[in-house]
């Protein structure tokens, strides 16, 4: 019984866990199943950010993560400004499947669950000016990070 009790109080708290979103200090692994972020330098000025997150995180809190990850960047390469050159939002149905038996002993294969990950990419450009980027909006990195609350 309490072996039960034990592996009961596992499960609970490994649902619990799922039912969160995405924190904002995951980077991608085998172990995060690909949430999180990922972040390349493309050029001396400009980075590749991609930011997965689980069911629980919509795109307006991937966004604020990725604008926020943006201005970290860029202040620490020493750019005052940044502008998005590229950006792209997806939300993405993911199937989760099953393995099992049933009562007649037939095995079975199904779908269990239905779950959505929201994905984004952009390309970010540091600037050292606060310059007309035609389309683009300039964000100040200063601005993003002492006005955008980032939790975890």
């Amino acid at each position: 019984m309490r072996r039960l009790m034990q592996l009961m109080g596992c499960l609970s708290l490994a649902l619990l866990v799922s039912a969160c979103a995405t924190s904002y200090d995951t980077e991608k692994s085998f172990w995060t199943f690909g949430e999180g972020f990922d972040t390349v330098q493309i050029a001396p000025d400009s980075w590749q950010i991609s930011f997965v997150g689980n069911n629980a995180t919509d795109r307006a809190l991937a966004r604020k993560y990725v604008l926020y990850k943006s201005a970290e960047l860029c202040r620490n390469a020493g750019y005052p400004y940044f502008v998005f050159t590229s950006e792209r939002v997806d939300r993405d149905s993911v199937g989760q499947f099953g393995v099992g038996t049933d009562i007649d002993k037939d095995f079975l294969i199904g779908s269990s669950s239905i779950e959505k990950q929201t994905s984004l990419m952009v390309e970010v450009t540091g600037l050292k000016e606060q310059a007309e980027q035609g389309d683009s909006r300039v964000y100040s990195t200063d601005y993003i990070l002492g006005h955008i609350k980032i939790d975890g």
